[in-house]
């Protein structure tokens, strides 16, 4: 199908705490779709059943998710479209789901020795410690406790959470690895001036700094890249994902989470990774949209 007769639907904003972040995406990725000539209208699934009847009407090819969170990258609206029967971006809805639950992520991915963090309870807690939502994004809530009274403070921070993870705090490099259509895209080395990569630092901090590619030895470098397409393919994930890992001081590779739909930002990491391997921005847009057609 040429693009002059493609119709994609445009997902962004709905309703999760990182709905400013998916529009700032979504409007990156609108702008690349004007000038790639796809015919495309927006919807924001913040009211579900508006959105539901809207796009039922407009009978899109394909819908191009830019939703971050609940709601969005957590299988829900991967499930709508399913029963739609509407082609979409990006993993199905069962590896949206557990890959947003960071605990479950990581208990599968120990089974095929991937090396993650050790898994605290309250009772055998061993300081220093990261307390952070089990299923957020965006590095919300996340904590790193160095005492009891550190650990106090977090969950009582994070008292409205339900589903809380407490892991070993791993002192080493932060990496992230993205991986389009199943081809692994250049390394990043994320340095923040100060703390760690929050959400401060990740989104609003012109401070951090993008190493691309990281600065690795070659045997270090080529673990991470194998465990991150082998962590892709145990999960079955599709189009572009980008998944975060620490290097501890003596090089083993840590996989932290798995990002489903990785932000499209000016400060995202999946656009600054592919523009390394050579795509344009427009380029790896358009890479994940034949991704979903071609499925």
């Amino acid at each position: 199908m040429n693009k002059e007769n493609l119709k994609v639907a445009l997902l962004y904003g709905g309703s999760s705490s990182e709905r400013e972040i998916s529009i700032k995406t979504g409007k990156a990725i609108e702008s690349a779709l004007k000038k790639l000539g796809y015919k495309y209208q927006v919807f924001d699934p913040i009211e579900k059943e508006k959105f539901i009847s809207d796009i039922s009407n407009y009978k899109p090819d394909v819908a191009f998710i830019a939703l971050h969170g609940k709601g969005g990258e957590d299988g829900q609206i991967q499930a709508i479209l399913e029963f739609l029967n509407i082609r979409y971006t990006g993993s199905n809805s069962k590896t949206s789901a557990v890959c947003m639950d960071k605990r479950l992520t990581k208990d599968i991915l120990r089974n095929y020795s991937i090396p993650v963090p050790k898994n605290f309870s309250l009772e055998n807690i061993k300081f220093p410690v990261v307390l952070k939502p089990s299923e957020e994004g965006s590095s919300i809530g996340v904590h790193i406790v160095f005492n009891k009274n550190q650990l106090n403070d977090a969950l009582e921070d994070l008292k409205n959470y339900s589903n809380i993870l407490i892991e070993e705090y791993i002192k080493g490099r932060e990496l992230t690895v993205s991986i389009l259509n199943g081809q692994v895209l250049p390394i990043i080395e994320i340095k923040v001036k100060e703390g760690f990569y929050d959400y401060k630092n990740k989104y609003f901090s012109n401070q951090t700094e993008y190493i691309c590619p990281a600065n690795l030895p070659f045997v270090v470098e080529e673990k991470i890249k194998v465990y991150a397409k082998k962590a892709y393919e145990i999960l079955e994930c599709k189009g572009a994902v980008r998944i975060d890992f620490i290097l501890s001081e003596d090089n083993i590779p840590y996989l932290l989470e798995i990002n489903t739909i990785p932000g499209m930002t000016e400060h995202s990491l999946l656009p600054k990774s592919a523009k390394a391997a050579g795509y344009t921005f427009e380029d790896l847009v358009e890479e994940i949209l034949l991704g979903a057609l071609n499925e």
